[in-house]
């Protein structure tokens, strides 16, 4: 990374100041060319300003010409140029000071000028003295601190310039008050133009700094550094008040030389002691003042170190003219670095990605050009015996006057986990949406208000909207509108009373599709609770085809139970032909004794018994066949009370028609307390009646005399009536009373049975709310036991 070239333009916050230093600057290199000039045109008025007796030499007004043009060319911003007129007094000066310390002659005093300098009294006439050429080496000094970005140090620079300050109203001061011959006059000795000159690029220099130079400096935190600065412009000053008050004195008649002699000196001795006083008091402020700054400052330091190794973080520094990297106490352990291993920009970049390398050092260069004073930034490490890790955080930018980077501040954290963490979120989320988009069940997700917040893929096939349209809307567009006011009333009481995690129970509900279409729907609710309020999930599916099928199957069963009917009627059909040969055979005999009496030609009542006897035989078999067309029909399901004994007891007729001759021992015993239940009675004397053709069956393996059938009813909690068939027959084997309800399951081996009567009958008893189970009995045979409602449940 590299920072803007030497030329680049000065910064500065005081626009107003950078334009007075400029002409300060041009007003001194105007003074200096005006006494260059009468040196040119041999009038010493000129070259003194005023004062033949002592003007500045050529070669100090040239150093001062060399001075001010150098200051305005930086404050311009043209460094590069600025230090190489400064070379130009520097030289001068340091000439000069070889010659006088050594005592020779280099013969450079006088080969600028040689003619106007031939007649001059002073033996080195020609050669700036010790005040100039203090003043040239500080100046110039000065601006080569202050403009020189490896150099730069303000305090330095400001100290220089307060002495050069001090020295030159030292000399004004004793150039008009004090006496030529006085040694202390002699040592400050300094001319006009001179002292005008050093005042000018003072001021030059005081507002070139102003954004950092000579006020900051005087804030500087060492209290040494303050003081030292502050009094040096008065210990060059203070030594000239004793002699000015002794001049004045003396000048006036009022004491004598002695007297005024011995009052400078009580006067240099107050001074002295006012001055230290006043500085050992000072000191001793500043220095309890910057034990509470020291004590604060570690005070602040540790609370920092507490915090960052709490959050793990690390504060570092990077200095761009050392190309040296500090970091904070432990701040490298905490990053799972080396201590010690990126000490500069070349160790963090042999140990960062190279890709995350080269893309950071662009955007830095960016914001570094575009004077960005905060950066941030995100990068691996790739250490070798270590794991990759993944860094984060941000940075402030400091520049110096001319724009170009000096240091960094920053604070960086280890960010592996919380990348890992969000890698496995971003996968689950991943995941979800993609089981989302592939079950077919609708999901709409709604907030506590019945905005809609998600409407998944599916949903939009189910009720013909994009989501876009339904998004933020209220749920109740989705449903008919005469539910949506109970829909949101079930949402929040749901939200109200479930914890998070709770999931609804399934219920049916009506969906409203785009087109206008009526969709029934099965709903399942869970409620997630998060930060920006409670979220209920919502899982609908269509069921209108289960909802055809279940009606489908509904037709089938009742197909399937008048196909069963009409199968038991087959097999029954031999006996029902026995059975309805009795009646009618008693009938034709009635009526064949009937007419023979009449032939005889007797009537009344032997002729009325008769036909009577044959109209009852004919109704009885007229009642076999209304049963017969009953059980074999196969109408709608029809509901309502019914007696249970004359339920039971046609089911009986029905089932045990033409068994007389098996001698069965029919006994039946009906609980007074539930005399009705609310049924069908066909599809229940179905029921009967397949129980009792089984039953009727196992009896056959039983000797005759010993075959017995039990039908019994009982009551339950007054709304259910329990009907039990028993016999004592052979029971039912293990192995099919587990699976005896199933289909095509039979007790009938070698084909007798096609397996569905029980599975039909358990169906029926289901859908009438019951139970239908079988047992062996302890004392031998089976027991079939199904329940029905009672009366008052059914009326209810």
């Amino acid at each position: 990374m590299t920072a803007p070239g030497d030329d680049a333009r000065v910064r500065g916050d005081w626009p107003q100041g950078r334009a007075l230093a400029i002409a300060f600057a041009a007003l001194a290199c105007a003074c200096a060319l005006l006494s260059l000039s009468g040196w040119v045109v041999g009038s010493r008025v000129i070259a003194g300003l005023g004062d033949p007796l002592h003007p500045p030499w050529p070669w100090t007004s040239i150093g001062y010409i060399a001075l001010s043009l150098g200051f305005v060319l930086a404050i311009h911003g043209r460094t590069t140029a600025a230090r190489t007129l400064w070379l130009v007094p520097i030289a001068i000066a340091l000439t000069a000071l070889i010659q006088t310390a050594w005592h020779m002659d280099l013969g450079v005093d006088r080969i600028l000028l040689p003619e106007p300098l031939r007649d001059m009294a002073p033996p080195n006439a020609g050669r700036p003295g010790a005040t100039p050429t203090s003043l040239l080496l500080m100046f110039a000094a000065a601006g080569l601190i202050a403009s020189s970005r490896r150099l730069r140090h303000d305090a330095l620079a400001s100290l220089l310039a307060s002495g050069a300050l001090g020295l030159a109203t030292a000399a004004g001061v004793l150039l008009i008050f004090a006496f030529p011959d006085d040694p202390l006059a002699q040592l400050y000795r300094l001319s006009i133009p001179s002292a005008i000159i050093a005042l000018c690029l003072m001021a030059s220099f005081t507002f070139w700094q102003s954004s950092f130079g000579w006020v900051q400096a005087l804030t500087e935190k060492q209290a040494g550094t303050r003081l030292f600065q502050m009094l040096l412009p008065a210990a060059l000053t203070f030594p000239v008040l004793p002699l000015l008050i002794q001049a004045m004195f003396e000048r006036s008649g009022v004491m004598s030389p002695f007297a005024a002699a011995s009052l400078a000196m009580v006067f240099n001795i107050l001074a002295i002691g006012l001055v230290s006083y006043w500085a050992v008091r000072r000191v001793s402020q500043e220095h309890a003042a910057l034990n509470n700054t020291l004590q604060a400052l570690r005070s602040s330091q540790e609370r920092l170190a507490s915090a960052t190794s709490a959050h793990k973080l690390g504060v570092f520094e990077w200095d761009a003219a050392t190309d040296r990297f500090d970091w904070s106490p432990g701040a490298e352990e905490l990053l799972g670095l080396v201590p010690g291993g990126i000490s500069n920009f070349e160790d963090w970049r042999n140990q960062t990605d190279p890709e995350d390398a080269e893309s950071l050092v662009a955007a830095l260069r960016i914001a570094v050009a575009e004077g960005a004073e905060t950066f941030s930034f995100r990068y691996h490490l790739t250490q070798p015996n270590g794991p990759r890790r993944a860094l984060e955080g941000s940075l402030r930018c400091f520049y110096d006057d001319r724009g170009r980077l000096t240091r960094t501040v920053g604070v960086v954290m280890d960010v592996t986990e919380r990348d890992a963490s969000e890698a496995a979120l971003r996968a689950r989320a991943a995941q979800l949406r993609s089981i989302l988009a592939t079950v077919p069940d609708a999901m709409v997700v709604v907030d506590q208000q019945g905005a809609v917040r998600q409407f998944s893929a599916a949903a939009e096939r189910l009720w013909g909207y994009h989501a876009d349209t339904v998004l933020g809307q209220d749920m109740g567009m989705l449903a008919p509108e005469e539910d949506r006011e109970q829909n949101i009333t079930s949402l929040r009481r749901f939200i109200a009373d479930r914890d998070t995690g709770a999931v609804a129970p399934t219920r049916t509900v009506l969906g409203l599709s785009a087109a206008g279409d009526r969709v029934p729907l099965e709903v399942r609710s869970g409620l997630a609770r998060t930060d920006e309020g409670p979220l209920v999930t919502m899982f609908f599916r269509d069921i209108t085809a289960r909802l055809e099928t279940e009606r489908r199957m509904v037709d089938l069963g009742t197909d399937l139970a008048h196909v069963s009917r009409q199968s038991a009627m087959s097999e029954l059909a031999s006996d029902i032909a026995h059975e309805l040969n009795q009646p009618l055979t008693a009938t034709a005999n009635f009526l064949a004794a009937a007419r023979i009496l009449l032939e005889q030609g007797k009537t009344g009542e032997r002729v009325e018994d008769m036909l009577q006897l044959g109209i009852d035989q004919t109704q009885r078999a007229g009642q076999i066949l209304r049963r017969l067309r009953d059980f074999a029909s196969g109408g709608d399901v029809e509901m309502r009370p019914e007696s249970v004994e004359r339920t039971v007891r046609d089911a009986v007729d029905l089932a045990l028609v033409g068994s007389s001759q098996f001698y069965l021992d029919l006994v039946c015993e009906f609980d007074p307390q539930a005399p009705q239940i609310f049924v069908d009675r066909i599809q229940i004397q179905q029921v009967l009646v397949n129980l009792l053709r089984n039953a009727n069956e196992a009896l056959k393996a039983i000797p005759r005399d010993k075959r017995r059938l039990e039908i019994t009813s009982n009551s339950i909690d007054q709304s259910w009536v329990a009907i039990e068939v028993s016999d004592n027959g052979p029971g039912i084997p293990e192995n099919i009373l587990n699976q005896l309800f199933s289909r095509f399951t039979t007790t009938k081996g070698g084909g007798g049975g096609m397996g569905i009567g029980l599975s039909i009958s358990r169906r029926i008893i289901e859908s009438h709310g019951g139970t239908l189970t079988a047992e062996n009995r302890m004392e031998g045979g089976a027991k079939f036991r199904f329940t029905l409602p009672a009366e008052e449940q059914g009326e209810e």
